[in-house]
C-alpha cells in the first residue's frame, strides 16, 4: 500500500487498515484489529491509549506535555550507583550533581520521640534552613555531660575555731594532713564533724585532752564528763586506738562503766575507742551519748564493719601544727578542690552507617 491513498481504492488495501471494529471512541478501551481482523496490540478509548498491554497515562488538563516533562520534571532528583550523567542516556536534558557527602532528610516539620523539636527546609530557604544542619564530628562540653561525681582525696586543713563559737576561744583545733579512704566523709567535711563533737561535748581547747573538770575523783561527775571526751581524742594526741598496745585495747574492751566501742571515719583513718553508755555517776546535766553522735555523725564501728571496709593500714596519721598559719573554716563551707585533667577533647564521629550513591538533580 503506498504512502498516499490519493485515488486509490480502501478495497484493494484493505488489510493494511486498522480500525474499531465499529465502536465509538468513548470512556470504554477498545481493541485496535487489522483489516484482517487480527487484533493489534493497541487499545483506545477517549483519552486513554494502550501500547502493548501498558496504559499510558492521562494527560494534564492545562495542555500538552513532552513526555519527559512529565516523567523527569525540572527539579527532580535521580539517583544513581554509577557516575554516569543521565543526560547522557535521557537525550534533550540537563543534570547535575548534589548534595555531595550529605545526607537527605525530608522538608517539614518533626518531633522525636525525645520531644525534640525540628524544622527542615527546602535548598535556599533561609530560616531553620534544613541543608546547613549537623556536622561530621562533635566536640562535647560541659553542657552536654551528664551530672556526675568524681571522687576526690583531699587532705585537711588546720581549722581556726573562732571566739563566738561555742567551744572556741581562738585555739588551734588541729587535724591531720593528708587523706586515706578509709570513709565516705571528705576529709573538710570530717573536720567540720569533729567540731560538732567538740561542741555537743564541751570539748575545752586550753586542755590537750578537752578536758573541763579539775578532780581527779573517779566518782565524781566532771572526771566521769572528762573519761569520755578523752576518750575522742579530737587533738589527735594518741593516735589511731588500731595501734594501741594489746593491754590498753583490753582495757577499752572489757570497761563496764563506759563499754567502749571503737569506731572509725571521723578522725581521716584513724579509730577510737568512745562510750557507748552513760554512766548514772555522769550526772543529770550530761545527756550525750558519745558513740551514738559519732555513729549519726557519719562514723562506723569497727567491730560491725565489713571485714574492716574502712579501717585500712593507713590508721597512723601525723599532726600538722601550723601556729599562727591557720585557715578559717565555718561549718557548711564549701571547699571545692580541682581534680587533674581527664579526658582528651577528642570529637565524636556522628555519621551513622550509609550507602554512598549519586544525586542527580535535573535542571532547565
Amino acid at each position: 500500500m503506498p504512502e498516499s491513498l490519493t485515488d486509490q481504492f480502501i478495497s484493494d488495501f484493505y488489510t493494511s487498515l486498522l480500525h474499531l471494529s465499529g465502536a465509538k471512541l468513548g470512556n470504554n478501551l477498545n481493541k485496535v484489529f487489522d483489516g484482517a481482523g487480527n487484533s493489534t496490540g493497541l487499545a483506545l478509548s477517549g483519552d486513554r491509549v494502550v501500547v502493548n498491554n501498558y496504559i499510558y497515562p492521562k494527560g494534564p488538563t492545562t495542555g500538552p506535555t513532552e513526555w519527559l516533562d512529565a516523567f523527569f520534571p525540572v527539579g527532580c532528583v535521580q539517583l544513581t550507583l554509577d557516575n554516569i550523567n543521565p543526560q547522557t542516556r535521557i537525550a534533550g536534558t540537563v543534570w547535575q550533581v548534589i548534595a555531595e557527602g550529605q545526607f537527605l532528610v525530608g522538608v517539614g516539620e518533626f518531633t522525636d520521640k525525645n520531644d525534640d523539636y525540628r524544622k527542615f527546609c527546602e535548598y535556599g530557604v533561609t530560616p531553620g534552613s534544613g541543608q546547613l544542619d549537623g556536622e561530621y564530628e562533635s566536640k562535647l562540653d560541659v553542657a552536654n555531660l551528664p551530672p556526675h561525681q568524681h571522687d576526690m582525696n583531699v587532705g585537711a586543713s588546720d581549722v581556726f575555731i573562732s571566739s563566738g563559737s561555742p567551744v572556741g576561744n581562738g585555739q588551734t583545733f588541729q587535724a591531720t594532713a593528708v587523706g586515706t579512704e578509709n570513709s565516705s566523709v571528705g576529709f573538710q567535711e570530717q573536720q567540720q564533724r569533729r567540731n560538732t563533737l567538740a561542741a555537743k561535748s564541751g570539748w575545752n581547747l586550753n586542755d590537750p585532752n578537752g578536758s573541763s573538770a579539775s578532780t581527779d575523783d573517779p566518782s565524781d561527775p566532771g572526771y566521769i564528763q572528762d573519761e569520755m571526751r578523752k576518750s575522742l581524742d579530737l587533738n589527735f594526741l594518741r593516735g589511731s586506738a588500731a595501734n594501741y598496745s594489746d593491754d590498753i585495747r583490753d582495757f577499752y574492751q572489757t570497761d563496764e562503766r563506759f563499754k567502749y566501742k571503737e569506731v572509725i571515719g571521723l578522725w581521716n583513718g584513724e579509730t577510737r575507742f568512745v562510750s557507748s553508755v552513760i554512766p548514772d555517776t555522769a550526772g543529770p546535766q550530761w545527756d550525750f551519748n558519745v558513740y551514738e553522735a559519732c555513729i549519726d555523725l557519719g562514723a562506723v564501728d569497727v567491730g560491725a564493719a565489713q571485714a574492716g571496709e574502712l579501717a585500712t593500714t593507713q590508721n597512723a596519721t601525723p599532726v600538722v601544727v601550723k601556729g599562727t598559719e591557720l585557715v578559717t573554716v565555718n561549718e557548711g563551707a564549701t571547699n571545692v578542690q580541682q581534680s587533674t585533667l581527664a579526658g582528651d577533647g577528642d570529637t565524636h564521629n556522628n555519621i551513622p552507617p550509609s550507602y554512598g550513591v549519586y544525586v542527580w538533580q535535573r535542571i532547565s
